[in-house]
């Protein structure tokens, strides 16, 4: 929840020094962006179970979002005219493979359905505006479906002294 950092109050008094009206000023503060490291597309996809090749679709999505602070921030609108852009773009033959795509990005919870052709995407994986905007959106999504979520890497060491 955003602080309030500084209030400021004004009286408009009338020629009797009645107050006739009151304004209220306020300065809020949604804290510091957090901390941030690049995390690529590719990789995005890797956790959340997904295909590599979905990642060309999902960057055809960011270049198509709206702003945070926009209404309805942060959402893409799908209707079959932008998804032949994407099939011409990416040299698709029909609009089957983006279909299936955005259902997996839905099922990776990397995108949400909010209606019929229109998804968000997921304010814990990216952001397109100011903090302050991606943090209201941040506070509308459920987070504890993702939390928690276990990963496993493996991890080989090489010897290189051994090859030599």
């Amino acid at each position: 929840m955003p602080k309030i950092m500084q209030s400021v109050e004004t009286s408009v008094l009338d020629e009797n020094g009645e107050i006739i009206d009151k304004r209220a000023n306020k300065v809020l503060s949604w804290g510091n962006e957090p901390s941030y490291v690049k995390l690529y597309l590719k990789d995005i996809l890797y956790f959340s179970d997904l295909p590599k090749g979905h990642e060309r679709v999902l960057f055809e999505l960011l270049k198509r979002v709206s702003y945070a602070g926009d209404n309805n921030g942060m959402q893409i609108v799908l209707n079959i005219g932008v998804k032949r852009q994407i099939m011409s773009a990416l040299n698709l033959t029909n609009v089957r493979s983006i279909n299936n795509a955005l259902s997996e990005l839905v099922k990776g919870q990397i995108l949400f359905r909010v209606d019929t052709g229109i998804y968000k995407l997921n304010p814990y994986f990216f952001g397109k505006g100011d903090w302050q905007d991606i943090s209201r959106l941040r506070l509308e999504i459920n987070y504890s479906a993702i939390e928690g979520r276990t990963f496993q890497a493996v991890v080989e060491e090489v010897n290189h002294k051994d090859k030599l």
